[in-house]
């Protein structure tokens, strides 16, 4: 059993991995958002809940007592933002951190997709590599999850992970399977250890 803080709990992702830690384990997870009445209906006792911001530094450290695993799902990936949560880990001795982020940081989208998506000199990726750079140069157990379009699919395992400087693959993935990947990470924390993985549907 792993206690599991999501950070950015109300963002698409948060919430169904919040669930599929629900469903497919006996975890306990801390959910941890700006405004949590976003948040679906609460299993009282599995959940807790902390209302706030990430430079709130009294709320993040609450939050993150007696926790395991940090999974971040933020929709702004602020380089000032992820170093307080990997300040604040260090200062709570925790390890394992998952990162979502987008596909395109490692310049793994081929011309025929559309390599515009790519980092550029004045590409709104720009600030998404410098949240990675902070990662890397941290002393956590990080994996870096890099998930390509997503889809409403229901397929759950039929997934492929390729790692950085493998070009990326032509198809979307179902928010189902990363939800899948962000589990199984969590309980294994070889998986992706130090490691920036990208996450498709498997090729017919």
């Amino acid at each position: 059993m792993a206690n599991v803080l999501i950070i950015g709990a109300t963002s698409s992702m948060g919430q169904l991995a919040a669930r599929y830690f629900l469903n497919k384990t006996d975890d306990n997870i801390t959910l941890m958002a700006r405004y949590t009445g976003l948040l679906s209906p609460i299993d009282e006792k599995r959940e807790r809940v902390f209302q706030g911001d990430i430079i709130d530094e009294q709320i993040l450290s609450d939050a993150m007592k007696g926790i395991d695993v940090v999974l971040v799902s933020l929709d702004s990936n602020e380089e000032r933002l992820i170093q307080k949560i990997i300040d604040m880990m260090d200062k709570h001795g925790i390890k394992r951190f998952l990162f979502l982020t987008s596909m395109g940081i490692c310049n793994e989208v081929p011309l025929t997709t559309g390599a515009s998506g790519n980092l550029t000199e004045d590409s709104i990726l720009n600030p998404y590599k410098e949240v990675i750079s902070v990662i890397e140069n941290s002393d956590l157990n990080y994996t870096i999850i890099r998930p390509s379009w997503l889809d409403d699919g229901k397929d759950v395992d039929n997934y492929e992970i390729t790692h950085n400087g493998t070009p990326y693959r032509e198809n979307d993935v179902s928010r189902e399977s990363v939800a899948d990947l962000i589990v199984r990470l969590a309980h294994n924390d070889k998986l992706g250890s130090h490691d920036d993985l990208a996450i498709s549907r498997k090729t017919e």
